[in-house]
């Protein structure tokens, strides 16, 4: 698979992917939190801390909205082969992509994304609150499209 390209989905695949799901999202957790403590260091450093938390909480949202919007994926899980797409398998614009990001918020309450995480576990399609009202899924990544 290559990176940064729009990977085709493998429908039917979103109850192979539950732990895959949770490995990309602590890569994905662990990159946003290291830029934006880094931008947040520089800026306390001059008196502007609350801006540096404020542009990490930004960058936080671009980072899904952009990502998932553009190829489907965060680097979180190109890195582990997953994809989201609609519910029937088309590629997600960016509104269900900034749908599920805002989503994140409730999904990671009240703890360790402990809403999202029952969700996946009890829903057919192994979807967390933010895929049902996207209605997304996450599926296996195959080939790019550029690669068939």
């Amino acid at each position: 698979m290559a990176w940064f390209e729009r990977p085709q989905p493998e429908m039917g695949t979103e109850g192979d992917v539950v732990w895959r799901r949770i490995v990309a999202i602590v890569i994905d957790v662990v990159l946003i939190g290291v830029v934006s403590s880094a931008i947040t260091g520089i800026l306390g450093q001059i008196r502007l801390a609350f801006l540096g938390s404020l542009l990490g909480l930004l960058i936080g949202f671009g980072y899904y909205i952009y990502l998932e919007g553009t190829y489907g994926q965060t680097i979180g899980k190109m890195t582990l082969d997953i994809v989201v797409v609609t519910e029937d398998g088309d590629p997600i614009e960016y509104g269900p992509a900034a749908i599920r990001t805002v989503l994140r918020i409730v999904d990671a309450l009240p703890a360790f994304y402990l809403i999202g995480i029952v969700a996946v576990l009890v829903t057919d399609r192994k979807q967390r609150l933010g895929d049902i009202v996207a209605d997304t899924v996450v599926v296996r990544a195959g080939e790019t499209a550029g690669m068939r």
